[in-house]
C-alpha cells in the first residue's frame, strides 16, 4: 500500500515537471501580484520587512508556550493540533506543487526577500491566519480589529515583498479554516475519547 502510494506520488512529481504544470501562471494572479508589488516606496519597504517575522511559526509557539503558563490546556490542544496540520498541509503542498515564486517568473519584481521556489502555499499567510480563525471568536471588538489588520499586514506584506502570489495567501488562509475546523472535529470526536481511553487501560495494566 505504501510502495503504491509512494510511486503514485514519484509519477505525478515527473507528470508535473514534464508538462511543466504550474499553478501560477494565469492572468488574474499575476495581474493582482503586479497591482500590489509595483506600488512601492520605502516607508512600506521597511514596514513590510519588520512585520514579516509576526507570520513566522515561532508565533505560534510563543501563544501555545503562553497557553501552557496559563494552564488552558483545553485551548493549546486544539491551537497545536490546528497548528500541526496546517503545517503537514503546506509542506506537502509546496513539495508536490514546487511552483515558482515570483522572481522566478517575471521581470523587475521587487524582491525583499531572496526567495525563489516553493511559492505555494504561503506559510506565513497560513500561520496569520490559524491565529485569526483561533481567536477571533474569543475576542472582543477591539481585538478583532487588531487581528484582521495583523493579518492585512502580514498576508499583503507577502505580495509585496515579492515573495508569494495572491494564490498562495489565499490558499495558506483556505488552509488554515480547513485545520481548524478537523482539529475541532477530532477533538470533539468519539476518535479522540476512545483513543483515551485504550491508553488510560493499557497505563492501569
Amino acid at each position: 500500500m505504501l510502495l503504491s502510494l509512494f510511486e503514485g506520488f514519484l509519477i505525478y512529481k515527473l507528470a508535473m515537471e514534464t508538462e511543466s504544470f504550474n499553478i501560477e501562471d494565469f492572468e488574474l494572479n499575476i495581474s493582482l501580484f503586479k497591482l500590489v508589488n509595483e506600488n512601492r516606496s520605502i516607508f512600506m519597504d521597511n514596514l513590510f520587512t519588520i512585520t514579516s517575522i509576526f507570520g513566522r511559526a515561532e508565533v505560534i509557539v510563543i501563544i501555545l508556550l503562553f497557553m501552557i503558563l496559563k494552564k488552558r490546556f483545553l485551548e493549546f490542544r486544539l491551537l497545536l493540533l490546528s497548528s500541526v496540520i496546517t503545517a503537514i498541509i503546506v509542506v506537502t503542498l509546496k513539495i508536490v506543487m514546487a511552483a515558482p515564486r515570483p522572481a522566478s517568473m517575471l521581470d523587475n519584481v521587487h524582491l525583499l526577500q531572496p526567495y525563489y521556489r516553493m511559492s505555494f502555499p504561503s506559510g506565513d499567510s497560513a500561520v496569520a491566519s490559524i491565529v485569526l480563525v483561533f481567536f477571533f471568536n474569543r475576542s472582543n471588538l477591539p481585538f478583532r480589529i487588531l487581528l484582521v489588520v495583523y493579518w492585512i499586514i502580514i498576508c499583503y506584506g507577502r505580495i509585496y515583498m515579492g515573495v508569494h502570489f495572491p494564490l498562495d495567501v489565499l490558499a495558506g488562509f483556505l488552509i488554515s479554516l480547513i485545520s481548524m475546523h478537523v482539529a475541532k472535529s477530532v477533538l470533539g470526536s468519539h476518535m479522540l475519547k476512545t483513543l483515551k481511553n485504550i491508553f488510560s487501560k493499557q497505563n492501569v495494566s
